[in-house]
């Protein structure tokens, strides 16, 4: 099932060119990966040193293969030198259904559904 990675960077000011060169760099490298589909890098009108990168991957297992790639871990490593705080990372699956409570992974909390609308 393919997932959607969403990436935040927030750069430190007088930075923002050498990340945006940066992500381009690690785009042209993933474009090349097994199983990714495609991805977008946007800038916050509100703030411009605020990056997200969305990227979509055939599979988790894909995104898991390109995360240990030498060559991402190493601009990774670079691009966290520059930020004002560690990026943040989510990830997200399509749904094509909405889980029943038997495939539902959701985990359970005090034996509710955490997504369960309390009355």
């Amino acid at each position: 099932m393919a997932v959607k990675v969403l990436i935040e960077r927030q750069v430190r000011a007088g930075y923002e060119e050498l990340v945006w060169e940066m992500l381009r760099d690690i785009r042209g490298q993933a474009v090349r990966q097994k199983g990714y589909l495609y991805g977008e890098t946007w800038r916050s009108i509100d703030n411009p040193r605020i990056f997200m990168v969305s990227s979509t991957w055939g599979s988790r297992e894909y995104w898991e293969a390109w995360v240990k790639d030498d060559f991402r871990r190493k601009m990774e490593e670079r691009i966290a030198q520059l930020l004002r705080k560690p990026e943040t990372v989510q990830l997200f699956e399509e749904l094509t259904t909405l889980p029943t409570p038997e495939t539902s992974t959701v985990r359970r909390k005090r034996g509710r559904r955490q997504n369960q609308v309390r009355p």
